[in-house]
C-alpha cells in the first residue's frame, strides 16, 4: 500500500482511513468484554510508513507540564501532530483515566498515568485527525488481507462439571493474565489481593496459576 500523505495543499493532513487491516488489530478481554484495539507501537509504525515526517506531541500546560487541569480538578493531556512542511493539527484533548475509565484528579496523576495517556492520545488523535483506525471506534468491519480467517472452535463443556467450574482454554487464560499484566503496579497489587481474598488463596499465592475456570474469568471481567 502506498503512502497516503497528501500531495496537494488543498488537503493538509494525511488520509489514513483505509490503512489498517485485521493483521493490525489485537483483542482484549473475552465474550461481551472483548474489545478490538491497535497497539500504540503498531500505530507509530503505521505513521512512520504511511505518513513520514509527521510527529506526535503533547502540548504544554501553563506550568510547562504535559498534564492539564480541567475546571472540576480532573486531569487531561492535549495531543497534536506536526507535519514535515510546518503543518499542525488541531489540539486533541484526552482525559487521564484509571482502569475503569474514570477521570483521575489532577493532583493524583502518576508518571504511569501520564505515559499511558500519552500512548492512548497518540492513537485517538491519529484516528480523529488522520482517520487511522477509525473503524475500531465506529465498530466498522476492518479489511481482512487474507479474506478468510480460521474460526476458533468452541471448547465442549465437560459433563458433570458445574458451569462456573468449566476450565478455560489456554487462549482465554493468556488473555486474562495479559489483562492483569497491563495494569499499573499499584492497581495490579490491589487487584491480586482482592482476587486472593475472593478465592481464599494464601497471602503470597501467585494469581496467574490460579486462573483456571469460568468463575475466575467472570470475576476478573467484573473487577478489572
Amino acid at each position: 500500500m502506498t503512502s497516503s500523505v497528501p500531495s496537494s495543499p488543498s488537503q493538509l493532513f494525511p488520509n489514513l482511513a483505509k490503512v489498517i487491516t485485521t493483521d493490525d488489530v489485537s483483542q482484549k478481554g473475552t465474550g461481551s468484554y472483548k474489545a478490538n484495539y491497535i497497539n500504540w507501537c503498531r500505530v507509530s509504525k503505521l505513521l512512520l510508513d504511511k505518513a513520514p515526517g509527521w510527529q506526535f506531541h503533547l502540548a504544554h500546560y501553563v506550568d510547562s507540564s504535559h498534564v492539564w487541569q480541567a475546571p472540576n480538578g480532573t486531569a487531561y493531556v492535549v495531543g497534536y501532530f506536526s507535519g514535515p512542511d510546518g503543518q499542525r493539527t488541531p489540539d486533541f484533548p484526552q482525559a487521564i483515566m484509571d482502569n475503569r475509565n474514570n477521570a483521575i484528579p489532577f493532583d493524583k496523576v502518576s508518571a504511569r498515568d501520564l505515559t499511558d495517556s500519552h500512548r492512548r492520545c497518540l492513537c485517538t488523535a491519529a484516528a480523529a485527525q488522520f482517520g487511522l483506525g477509525w473503524q475500531l471506534w465506529a465498530r466498522e468491519e476492518v479489511e481482512n488481507p487474507h479474506r478468510e480467517e480460521k474460526k476458533a472452535k468452541a471448547t465442549p463443556a465437560i459433563e458433570g462439571v458445574a458451569k462456573e467450574d468449566q476450565p478455560l482454554t489456554t487462549e482465554e487464560r493468556n488473555m486474562l493474565v495479559g489483562l492483569i499484566g497491563e495494569m499499573s503496579p499499584g492497581k495490579r497489587e490491589d487487584f491480586c489481593k482482592s482476587f486472593r481474598f475472593a478465592f481464599k488463596l494464601g497471602d503470597n499465592a501467585k494469581v496467574a496459576p490460579a486462573i483456571t475456570s469460568r468463575k475466575h474469568q467472570v470475576w476478573i471481567q467484573e473487577n478489572a
